[in-house]
């Protein structure tokens, strides 16, 4: 069994056939090879058991006029000369056919990197032309097809942010489509959140929002599939369909292709078994996930619900268990795995350490979970964590702050906090605190923060396989770069006839796509490159924006307490610690960018 090089097919009819025989051949795994469109060949008949003929240029031009095309008379087929080869490159795109055949998609890996280059554009059209001949399309009006996707390429460029899909072509054939509900508050849910909703939810809806809508089924149009097959549509029936629902709590409205169903009053809904049904109770005792459902959505205009416990031993809600409405009230404590989720939540308890809360306003008697809003206040917090705006605490011990601006009573012992503007303290009972000046304390910045450093791992991930891309040609390129110097130094008659010997022609062809495919990575990399200084700068900037940066207790401070400029993508100062009994403040210094104790009474604060 010899060494694989590119082989030339003519007149291919299947080209996995023929991919699937070279490696059974040459002892390959058949992804490991891929081919070059070469020469696509249209055929036609127009009488069943007649001949196929190959088009010439002319016929080729009326294949091209769509009312020729769809005559239905008419069959055509297409043949392929392909080059099969290894397959030492991959592109970072695919395309994706309907199941019936009639629309076409361009498919991307996360993330979907766009470089804006003609000379790239043109290839990736090549590309994804030899993917449809795999997939036996018809190709035809290509050049329109092509210039679209450079169109839609350039567009989501210069918006910065491209779709998973883009559909490139669809046949004039189109199925029926049958008539079909969507719970567009489940949908709504999941598009928001990113993740499939819990079998067992209701979802909250305000006055006037859409809960459900019934598309109406749309009749097909008959003619030719993408695979050049003339398809069919059968009549359809108007099959009339069955939902139960309340009139006073749900308005029906039509419309020329769909129904909508909308909510008259803030309430939960589910829809099952083609019934929608309505809950509107907001007093509860005793949440328990044996017998209650998810509580989902309804934030921004839903119910306001009052949960309470029975005694001050039971919890208000048990375990497991999600709650999202407009506002929450709660008197008692919140068990293990619970999150809530509201404009408002109120708990006369305590947040159990395993369980958190997301409200533009958060009150908390004994914060043990996690809290994260823009204004969250907590009488006791006890080894939890917060991520607000401001925050004002009574008595902190062992937590976690992340903030804007932070006031606190009391001051235990082994607290973090992370502020960008001040952190004002009544008095200090412990020690092993630690003070940090950080840019990203607030919930905007450290968002930013965290979808950064996100799209830089998933860059980082796929420079790395763009690398290794790059080595198995650089490897293919070393092997074969003798037999290539030797066909550059030899004389012009030499040369001929090198290259006239089949294995020395093949070897060369591989080596000339091997060094486009090396520029093809480059551009890559480049690219990728640019995206990291871009994220980069723009972390540099956020935590090189602070200004105005103070901690200041009303009291004397203990020892053993770290004050220090929190500073990851630029330069930072030293960390302070804090003496037993001095009275000062600590402040950053806009022109050094360092933190200095400043004595309380020589300047005057607004604290």
């Amino acid at each position: 069994m010899g060494e694989f090089y590119s082989k030339i097919v003519e007149n291919c009819a299947d080209i996995q056939v023929e991919l699937e025989e070279v490696a059974q051949n040459y002892g390959l795994d058949v992804q490991d090879l891929w081919f070059d469109l070469v020469k696509v060949h249209t055929l036609t008949r127009s009488e069943p058991r007649g001949e196929f003929k190959v088009l010439d240029a002319e016929g080729l031009k009326q294949i091209e006029n769509d009312a020729f095309y769809e005559d239905p008379s008419l069959e055509v087929i297409q043949r392929y000369d392909i080059c099969i080869k290894k397959r030492l490159f991959r592109y970072f795109i695919g395309i994706e056919v309907s199941p019936e055949d009639h629309q076409l998609y361009l498919v991307s890996e996360t993330p979907f990197m766009i470089v804006n280059d003609e000379w790239l554009f043109g290839e990736l059209c090549d590309y994804v032309e030899t993917c449809m001949a795999h997939q036996k399309i018809i190709l035809r009006q290509m050049q329109v097809q092509h210039t679209f996707f450079k169109k839609e390429l350039l567009r989501y460029a210069a918006e910065g942010s491209p779709p998973e899909r883009i559909c490139l072509k669809k046949s004039r054939y189109a199925p029926n489509q049958g008539g079909f509900f969507t719970f567009t508050l489940k949908e709504s849910w999941e598009q928001k959140n990113k993740e499939e909703a819990p079998v067992s939810a209701i979802y909250g809806a305000g006055k006037g929002d859409v809960v459900l809508e019934y598309t109406k089924p749309v009749l097909g149009m008959a003619g030719r599939d993408l695979k050049g097959r003339i398809r069919k549509v059968e009549k359809l029936e108007n099959v009339p369909f069955e939902l139960e629902f309340s009139q006073e709590a749900f308005e029906k409205k039509e419309e020329p292709t769909k129904i909508v169903y909308l909510s008259k009053l803030p309430q939960y809904v589910a829809f099952l078994n083609n019934t929608l049904k309505s809950f509107t109770k907001n007093q509860y005792m005793e949440m328990k996930s044996t017998n209650m459902p998810m509580f989902l959505g309804g934030v921004e205009n839903g119910l306001v619900l009052n949960i309470s416990s029975k005694n001050d031993i039971d919890n208000a809600i048990e375990t497991n268990l999600r709650i999202e409405a407009k506002e929450i009230y709660i008197k008692g404590n919140v068990g293990k795995n619970v999150k809530l989720v509201a404009q408002k939540v109120i708990i006369e308890g305590q947040l159990h350490a395993e369980s958190s809360v997301e409200a533009n306003e958060i009150l908390v008697t004994n914060n043990k979970g996690l809290c994260k809003g823009k204004r969250v206040q907590c009488k006791y917090l006890d080894r939890g964590v917060v991520f607000a705006e401001s925050c004002e605490v009574e008595a902190s011990s062992g937590s976690q702050i992340y903030a804007k601006d932070i006031k606190l009573k009391q001051v235990k012992s082994n607290n973090t906090f992370y502020f960008s503007s001040q952190c004002n303290l009544e008095s200090i009972d412990g020690s092993e605190n630690k003070f940090c000046f950080s840019a990203f304390a607030t919930p905007e910045n450290r968002e930013i923060l965290e979808q950064t450093k996100q799209a830089m791992g998933i860059y980082k991930e796929k420079a790395q396989r763009v690398m290794t891309q790059y080595q198995k040609l650089n490897i293919f390129v070393q092997k074969n770069q003798p037999t290539i110097d030797k066909i550059r130094n030899a004389d012009i008659a030499t040369r001929k006839t090198l290259i006239e010997q089949e294995a020395i022609k093949r070897i060369y062809y591989d080596f000339m796509d091997c060094l486009k495919r090396v520029k093809i990575l480059h551009m890559y990399i480049s690219r990728i490159q640019d995206l990291n200084r871009q994220f980069l700068e723009r972390l540099i900037n956020i935590e090189s924006s602070m200004k105005q940066v103070r901690v200041h207790t009303n009291g004397p401070w203990t020892a053993f307490n770290t004050i220090v400029y929190t500073r990851t993508y630029t330069k930072g100062s030293k960390s302070l610690t804090t003496e037993r009994g001095e009275t000062a403040d600590y402040m950053l210094d806009e022109k050094s960018g360092e933190v200095h104790k400043v004595s309380r009474y020589q300047h005057i604060t607004n604290f």
